[in-house]
C-alpha cells in the first residue's frame, strides 16, 4: 500500500509540474473554442469551406495554431494539398496543447505521405502512443503506419499495422474492407516469406499469413480441407467469416462465361444497352488499333470472370470516330455510369476541355497538368517505373549513377527523367553513356565503368534484345550492379537466354512477374489471349483486367487516401491529383530464373 500511494503521489507530482511549464512555456493545456459556422461547414461536407472559415479564425486569433491545424487538416479532407502545407508551415508545434500536438504529428506524417516520403513520416509516427490517442486518431495512426510501411516495401509491417486496425473498427463493412488489404497486402508477399516469418499460432498476423498462403497455393479441389485445418489452428480468427467465404467463393469461379459481353461497331453506330454500362472510348481503328485490341480484350476478360450478377454491360465506341467529347456525351446521356478511355493523350485533354463531364472518365493516359476532379488518370507511364527502380537503388545504399541509354526518343525521355529524378533524391549521375538501340557497341561503353565502387550502379535503359547484348559486356569488366526498367525482361520465365542477365535488377508489373497468380485473369490462364496479342501490347492485357475493375475500386481508393487495390499491374493507390498510382514489384535475374525481391519503394512522387 505504501508503495501505491508513494507511486501516485510522484504521478500527481509529475503532473502538477508538467502543467506548470505548459503554463510557464505560454501552451495553453485547454482547448479554445468550437466554431459553429465552420463546425457546420464540415457536418454539410465542405471541406473547403471549413478550411477557409478555420483560416480566417486563425488570421484573427491571438493564439492562432489550433486554427490553424484545423484548416490544415479541412483542406487536405477537401483534396487542397496545397492549402493544407501552407496552413501546416504557419503552425508552432511548440505552442500546441498536447492533443493538438498529437494531431499535428498525424497531418505532416500524411502530408509527408502524400509526397512520398515514407521514412519522413515514420519518423513523426514514432514518438507517438497510440494508447492516449482519441479513437479516430488511433484508428488513422495505424492508416498511415500502414501506409508509410507499403511505400518502402514492407508488406507484413503494413499488414501488421492493419491487423492492429482491425481491432479499433466496429462497423462490418469496415472490418470487411480492412480485412482484404490485409489479405491484398501479403499477396504481395512471397511465398517464403509467408512461411519462414509466420508467428506461431494463435498469432493474428501469422494467421492470416498462413491463410494467405493457404488460398496462393492450394488448387480448388484441396482448399476446403486445407481451410478447414486452418480454422481449427485458429478458432476465432476475424477472418473465418464473411472474408473466407468470399475467398471460398472467388477461388471457385471457373474461366467459363456467365453472359456474353455485348458486341461493339468500330463505327460507333450500335444501339446503346438499355441498362447501366460502362462507355469504353478507345482508337479501334488507326495506327492505336492493336494496342486498343489489347486493352479491349482484358476489359471483356475481366467483364466475363466478374461474378456479380448485376455488373453493367460494356460498350465500346471508335474514339477516332467524330468530336470526342459528342462521343462521350451520346455514352453519359444514354446511361453510362462511367466511360473509360481516351487512350490518347490529345484526346484526353479534348475530353477535359470539352464542357461538362456528368459522368466520371477514367482516362487511360496521363497528362501534365491537367486537373479535373471527374477525371482519374491511369496509365503505364514509364516514368512511374523509373522512380520505382531508382527507389530500389537507393534503399540499396547506392548514391552514384551511370546512366546508359539508346539513342532514341524514348531512351533521352527515361534518361532525362531518371537524371532530375536520382538527384531529386539526392544521388549523382557521374557518368552519361549513349549507344545505338539498332547497333549497341557494348564494349566501348564498358570500358569506363569502375572495377568495383560499393555506392555506384549502372541504370540500363534497353530492351532484354539489347540488354542481353550489354549486360555481358558490363559484367566482364566491373562488379558495379545494373538496375533496368521493366523493358528488359519480355515475359519468359527460364529462357537460356536470360541466363546472361545474371544478377541485373528490374521492376516490372505482378501480372507477367507471377504469371500463376489471379486465377482466371492470371497470366497463365490467358496465355491464348497473350500469344494473339502483339509484343508490345501484352501488358496493355493487364491494362484492361485492370481498368474494368478500377471502375468498381474507385469509390474505394478515393474515400480512404491509404487503401490500396492488387490490380494486374502493380498495387494501385490514387493520389489526391485524381492520378492512379501503381506500385511494381522488383525481381532480379539469378541465372535464367527470376529471384523476387518485393514491393518496389514509393520514395518520392510528383515530380515536376
Amino acid at each position: 500500500m505504501r508503495i501505491t500511494r508513494f507511486v501516485l503521489l510522484l504521478v500527481t507530482a509529475w503532473g502538477l509540474m508538467a502543467c506548470q511549464n505548459m503554463l510557464h512555456r505560454g501552451i495553453s493545456t485547454a482547448m479554445p473554442p468550437g466554431d459553429p459556422q465552420a463546425e457546420s461547414l464540415l457536418k454539410s461536407g465542405d471541406y473547403a469551406g471549413a478550411a477557409q472559415r478555420y483560416e480566417q479564425l486563425a488570421r484573427a486569433s491571438r493564439t492562432p495554431d489550433h486554427y490553424f491545424l484545423e484548416a490544415a487538416d479541412a483542406a487536405l479532407r477537401s483534396g487542397d494539398s496545397d492549402m493544407a502545407i501552407n496552413m501546416a508551415s504557419a503552425i508552432r508545434p511548440g505552442e500546441l496543447n498536447p492533443t493538438d500536438n498529437d494531431r499535428y504529428l498525424l497531418l505532416t506524417s500524411r502530408l509527408d505521405l502524400n509526397e512520398g516520403k515514407a521514412r519522413e513520416a515514420l519518423n513523426k509516427l514514432d514518438p507517438l502512443s497510440v494508447r492516449t490517442l482519441s479513437g479516430q486518431d488511433a484508428k488513422n495512426y495505424h492508416i498511415l503506419r500502414a501506409s508509410a510501411e507499403n511505400q518502402l516495401g514492407n508488406m507484413i509491417a503494413s499488414a501488421s499495422e492493419r491487423v492492429a486496425l482491425g481491432k479499433l473498427l466496429t462497423r462490418p463493412g469496415d472490418v470487411q474492407r480492412n480485412n482484404e488489404v490485409i489479405h491484398d497486402t501479403l499477396e504481395r508477399v512471397s511465398n517464403r516469406q509467408l512461411l519462414d516469418q509466420q508467428p506461431p499460432p494463435p498469432d493474428e498476423l501469422g494467421g492470416w499469413m498462413a491463410l494467405t498462403y493457404i488460398l496462393k497455393n492450394t488448387p480448388g479441389e484441396g482448399l476446403a480441407a486445407a481451410t478447414a485445418q486452418w480454422r481449427t489452428r485458429y478458432p476465432g480468427h476475424p477472418a473465418n467469416g464473411a472474408f473466407l467465404q468470399r475467398s471460398l467463393a472467388d477461388a471457385g469461379q471457373g474461366s467459363t462465361p456467365t453472359q456474353p459481353v455485348p458486341a461493339f461497331a468500330a463505327n460507333g453506330s450500335s444501339a446503346l444497352p438499355t441498362g447501366p454500362f460502362i462507355g469504353v472510348l478507345l482508337p479501334l481503328t488507326g495506327p492505336y488499333a492493336s494496342a486498343s485490341e489489347a486493352i479491349r480484350t482484358g476489359m471483356t476478360t475481366a467483364h466475363t470472370a466478374d461474378r456479380n450478377f448485376n455488373k453493367p454491360e460494356l460498350f465500346f465506341s471508335d474514339s477516332t470516330e467524330a468530336d470526342i467529347y459528342q462521343n462521350y456525351r451520346r455514352m453519359a446521356d444514354g446511361g453510362a455510369i462511367m466511360v473509360v478511355g481516351p487512350l490518347i493523350k490529345d484526346e484526353v485533354s479534348a475530353l477535359a476541355h470539352g464542357g461538362e463531364l456528368p459522368v466520371p472518365v477514367l482516362a487511360l493516359n496521363q497528362v501534365n497538368d491537367l486537373r479535373s476532379s471527374r477525371i482519374f488518370q491511369f496509365g503505364l507511364t514509364p516514368e512511374q517505373e523509373v522512380e520505382q527502380v531508382a527507389g530500389s537503388a537507393w534503399l540499396d545504399g547506392k548514391r552514384d549513377a551511370i546512366l546508359m541509354s539508346p539513342e532514341s526518343a524514348f531512351g533521352r525521355r527515361i534518361a532525362e527523367y531518371f537524371d532530375r529524378y536520382w538527384q531529386s533524391l539526392g544521388g549523382r549521375v557521374i557518368e552519361k553513356k549513349k549507344y545505338s538501340a539498332e547497333a549497341a557497341d557494348p564494349s566501348m561503353l564498358a570500358k569506363s565503368l569502375p572495377a568495383n565502387v560499393e555506392d555506384a550502379f549502372v541504370f540500363l535503359v534497353a530492351d532484354a534484345k539489347n540488354a542481353r547484348a550489354i549486360v555481358p559486356k558490363l559484367a566482364s569488366v566491373s562488379q558495379v550492379p545494373i538496375y533496368a526498367t521493366s523493358h528488359v525482361f519480355d515475359g519468359q520465365f527460364n529462357e537460356p537466354a536470360n541466363t546472361v542477365l545474371d544478377g541485373l535488377i528490374f521492376c516490372d508489373m505482378p501480372w507477367l512477374l507471377n504469371p500463376y497468380e489471379g486465377g482466371a485473369l492470371s497470366a497463365q490462364s490467358m496465355d491464348r489471349e497473350i500469344r494473339q496479342t502483339k509484343a508490345d501490347s501484352v501488358k496493355l492485357l493487364a491494362m484492361g483486367l485492370d481498368a474494368y475493375r478500377l471502375v468498381s475500386e474507385l469509390n474505394h481508393l478515393k474515400a480512404d487516401g491509404y487503401d490500396r487495390f492488387a490490380g494486374a499491374t502493380g498495387n494501385l493507390s490514387l493520389q489526391s491529383d485524381q492520378r492512379i498510382q501503381r506500385q511494381l514489384e522488383c525481381a532480379q535475374f539469378i541465372g535464367p530464373s527470376l529471384k523476387p525481391r518485393g514491393i518496389a519503394p514509393l520514395l518520392k512522387n510528383n515530380m515536376p
